[in-house]
């Protein structure tokens, strides 16, 4: 009996990622019982070609959202970069709207995703809040949409295209919002500890002991910075959070199908073993039989 493509999803979830790196990965292993008979019939041998099979059946015939992703990481910070030098920030909040993919290696650029099964009606509201927070903005959507979307968005926005052989195409390429970002809404974007680390490197402190008074001081610094500094301040931070995922989504252990999850949860360096431990262990005798 094939697994519901409800089950296939399912291992493709930050949830599964971090259960699975713990010390009890019953869920975990639950689910990938679930979809051991297709790995089986596919040549799997290892937990890691599980992730792989399971994958390709999503690839196939259901391009959930997760697709996209890994498609993203693996063609931009795998393909175009590399993840020692580009970082990837899923589900990043900008303004009111989150960013399904946002990529920081020498400027920020982010990714809408829109499956086949979306509809384009946020796509006007969300262009907004990234424009003025992010220099590159892109929509992804499957190849038979890409012209229906052309039709959605402003021009200096990028347009890419998933293929049918999980490749991206690059339908129009994205303009730059420099023109049009805000030091005010970038500072949305950021922790404090990085707004501090920013702008100390430009000379300015912060020594209110109030924390409300600290953090409506560090605003108002902020945003009096020009965007170029907001923005290289903000690119410089936000790449190296982001880079707390490299080790992980590099390591050969990891199938990648699964780099996009390596992008999806932080772990600790205890957790990245195990992790790693379980994607190499080969697949039970009790599995798909």
């Amino acid at each position: 009996m094939q697994p519901a493509f409800a089950d296939v999803s399912a291992l493709f979830s930050s949830a599964t990622y971090r259960n699975l790196a713990s010390s009890r990965p019953l869920d975990a292993l639950e689910r990938l019982a679930r979809v051991a008979p297709l790995a089986r019939a596919s040549g799997a041998e290892s937990i890691a070609d599980v992730f792989d099979a399971a994958y390709s059946t999503l690839l196939r015939g259901y391009r959930n959202e997760y697709v996209f992703k890994n498609a993203i990481v693996s063609k931009i910070v795998f393909g175009r970069h590399r993840p020692t030098t580009a970082s990837a920030i899923l589900e990043l909040p900008l303004g009111e709207s989150i960013a399904d993919v946002a990529v920081f290696n020498g400027t920020s650029t982010v990714y809408e995703i829109k499956t086949d099964l979306d509809s384009f009606g946020r796509l006007a509201s969300q262009m907004r809040d990234y424009t003025t927070r992010v220099e590159r903005v892109n929509v992804v959507v499957s190849d038979r949409r890409a012209a229906t979307a052309e039709r959605h968005i402003p021009e200096r926005i990028g347009l890419l295209a998933l293929r049918r052989n999980g490749a991206l195409g690059v339908i129009r390429p994205a303009g730059s919002n420099l023109a049009h970002m805000r030091s005010d809404h970038i500072f949305g974007i950021l922790r404090t500890r990085e707004v501090e680390d920013i702008l100390a490197a430009l000379g300015r402190h912060v020594n209110a002991a109030d924390p409300v008074q600290h953090w409506h001081q560090l605003r108002t610094l902020f945003s009096d910075l020009s965007v170029d500094d907001a923005h290289e301040g903000a690119v410089r931070a936000l790449r190296t959070r982001g880079l707390g995922a490299a080790d992980i989504a590099s390591h050969p252990a990891l199938p990648k199908s699964a780099r996009a999850l390596a992008y999806s949860a932080a772990l600790s360096n205890i957790a990245k073993r195990r992790l790693v431990n379980r994607f190499l262990q080969p697949l039970p005798p009790a599995w798909g039989h």
